[in-house]
């Protein structure tokens, strides 16, 4: 299953809370939670960047866990 590269537009919804990820996984569900919180405080473009490459990276790493959630990525 292909991830999305972090420059898709599907990271920016999913750290700002837009494209919501439903998950059985503590990591993820604080992850996206934490994320969320970023946004609201601070929606710079700086933020929002470093944002995405926490969240990207994270699934990026544990793609073989997380397979369940990049399926809803990408619908």
């Amino acid at each position: 299953m292909m991830l999305p590269g972090v420059n898709d537009p599907v990271w920016m919804q999913i750290v700002t809370g837009k494209k919501p990820i439903r998950s059985t996984k503590a990591t993820i569900n604080l992850l996206i939670q934490s994320n969320k919180m970023s946004y609201e405080r601070d929606p710079s473009p700086l933020n929002v960047a470093g944002l995405i490459a926490k969240t990207h990276g994270l699934f990026a790493r544990f793609r073989s866990i997380f397979g369940t959630e990049i399926e809803e990525i990408l619908k």
